[in-house]
């Protein structure tokens, strides 16, 4: 059976047993658990989002002497270890897909993209085979309520709670890898990572930044996230422009030496990482205190430090946090300054927001009636553990016509979610709901939806 078809079989079912099971069946495939490592393997990328053209040669079946998946398997090696790069790196992948039958070069398309189309996340892989797929670690913040915020000790720091997409800037020496919390890359076309080799410069270790990138207008003012995601979500699928890639900013509020992030622990505490960054960006761009304060009104440079302030006492983050939601934004993080990095979501960093907002997974939809009839009326979806449903509707005319022409490869997908609050299920006892809840957008950058004790 051919890679391609055990990718279809697997995807045509969205239950999370019927992908287990066929896992379990093919995980002696040695060529099958390859294309799923390199498909699904944060730390390998190949940096090339975008399929280049390629010259179609050879039909699925054919006698033709095209070359084997296995050979094509090995030929991207080559771009992963970044031997060929650039336009040498893009004539290597489109001579790769000519050389294949077109079921072998859809395969090593779906490679590329980090992405198999069938269902299949990280998660679900290794409940087959323990440990196969490295997790990417994550520094969250615990959602603010009265256990949690006992845990903030003070004085900490209080720091905008950015409205963009979370990302990292992995630097080593003069490779610069972006991806989103997911691993999955952001090619940003060679933009920003000029002056993040510079910032990695200013320490003796291999780094990892973190933050978040949003994007800016022409003159440097942060536009509204569902825009500017918009525009970094085709960075991540590999459409973006040229133009639109200058747009995107990296606010940091972290840096981690690369070894101590794989293994998801740091040795230095939250005070010392963020003061070391912050000297880093002002010896980079000449910037002091007063300069940071301002980056709020405008933004000039491709990255800064997340605006940010000192509290002595919840009293004043509280009013930092009403100051910032006065002025538009969505909240605060509060941080201990003993924080640690670490792979988990922190008992010393917790968010203060308005609105609640969780990830579920897409994992079927309601069809139209009246005027969408023949179109998707609503998403279903679920927490990761499906004990949080809901169905959401209230699309725009555009983005209903959109999700209907596309719903098939939704299923599996994860999208953002506001509600006012978590509530019982009014027919099933054992699964809760949402209440009021809103669509908000596609989170390409992630492949796991929240579980039900995330959702608060």
């Amino acid at each position: 059976m051919s890679i391609l078809k055990i990718l279809e079989d697997i995807g045509s079912d969205t239950k999370r047993g019927h992908k287990l099971a066929l896992i379990e069946q093919h995980k002696s495939n040695k060529q099958f658990m390859q294309v799923v490592k390199l498909a699904l393997d944060p730390y390998v990328n190949f940096y090339i989002r975008k399929i280049p053209d390629h010259t179609f040669r050879f039909l699925s079946g054919s006698d033709d002497s095209h070359k084997t998946l296995d050979w094509a398997l090995a030929e991207l090696d080559k771009l992963s270890s970044r031997q060929l790069t650039g336009n040498a790196g893009i004539e290597h992948l489109s001579r790769i897909l000519s050389e294949l039958d077109s079921d072998d070069a859809t395969v090593i398309k779906r490679i590329i993209g980090k992405d198999l189309r069938c269902g299949m996340a990280d998660g679900i892989v290794n409940a087959v085979v323990e440990g196969f797929i490295p997790s990417y670690p994550c520094l969250l913040a615990r959602p603010y309520d009265a256990k949690n915020i006992k845990n903030i000790t003070y004085p900490a720091y209080s720091q905008l709670k950015a409205d963009g997409l979370r990302a990292n800037g992995i630097v080593e020496g003069t490779k610069v890898t972006l991806c989103g919390r997911s691993g999955r890359e952001i090619d940003m076309l060679g933009h920003m990572e000029p002056e993040l080799i510079e910032l990695a410069q200013q320490f003796s270790y291999h780094c990892v930044f973190d933050g978040e990138f949003v994007v800016v207008d022409q003159n440097g003012k942060v536009i509204d996230r569902k825009t500017g995601n918009g525009i970094i979500n085709k960075a991540i699928k590999g459409t973006i422009s040229d133009e639109e890639a200058r747009q995107i900013r990296f606010q940091l509020w972290d840096v981690i030496p690369l070894e101590e992030f794989k293994k998801g622990v740091s040795k230095q505490k939250y005070k010392d990482r963020f003061e070391a960054l912050i000297k880093a960006v002002n010896a980079v761009q000449k910037t002091g205190e007063d300069a940071l304060a301002e980056k709020l009104k405008g933004h000039t440079g491709k990255f800064w430090v997340i605006p940010y302030r000192i509290v002595n006492n919840l009293e004043e983050g509280e009013a930092h946090f009403q100051e910032l939601l006065g002025l538009g934004y969505e909240g605060t993080i509060l941080k201990n300054y003993c924080a640690l990095w670490e792979d988990s979501r922190s008992k010393h960093l917790v968010k203060m927001k308005a609105e609640k907002d969780c990830d579920l997974e897409i994992t079927g939809y309601n069809p139209g009636t009246g005027k969408f009839e023949d179109m998707v009326g609503s998403l279903q979806m679920a927490s990761s553990d499906r004990l949080v449903e809901v169905s959401i509707s209230g699309f725009s005319d555009d983005l209903r016509q959109w999700i209907t022409d596309n719903i098939d490869d939704l299923i599996g997908t994860i999208a953002a979610v506001t509600y006012n609050e978590r509530i019982k299920s009014r027919d099933r006892p054992n699964v809760d709901s949402l209440f009021l809840p809103r669509f908000a957008e596609f989170r390409t950058d992630k492949t796991v939806a929240n579980s039900s004790k995330e959702i608060k």
